[in-house]
């Protein structure tokens, strides 16, 4: 399994039509010396990205906050189960190690791009 690093932005549910708001994707993209449980976002620069997803569309996927059904912890905490993980399909553009575009399937689709790694 390992360690990984995690992108977080505001995705969007095609289920529930709203946002999933701060929202992880899990990477292992990056040479492992580098996942450490680092976080990212739209903008940031990937350190020591793997040839195989730099200057490339990327497709994978999130575990949605907005439909998938939360459960109640202890002391009140909720969290998803992963039965109750419903996941949904998203495209990020990484351009020189920047993390540039995140964008919905239906977004994707609409551009009419042939080209992607699928990491799913």
């Amino acid at each position: 399994m390992g360690l990984f690093n995690s992108i977080f932005a505001d995705l969007y549910c095609p289920i529930k039509d709203e946002l999933s708001k701060d929202t992880e994707i899990q990477i292992k993209w990056q040479d492992p010396k580098v996942r450490g449980m680092n976080s990212y976002s739209v903008g940031d620069v990937l350190e020591e990205i793997e040839d195989e997803y730099n200057n490339t569309w990327i497709r994978t996927d999130f575990i949605c906050n907005a439909c998938s059904k939360f459960t109640k912890g202890l002391k009140g905490m909720k969290y998803i189960r992963t039965e109750d993980q419903s996941r949904h399909i998203v495209f990020l553009r990484i351009e020189d190690s920047k993390v540039c575009e995140l964008i919905s399937e239906k977004e994707f689709s609409a551009r009419g791009v042939k080209d992607f790694v699928d990491y799913l």
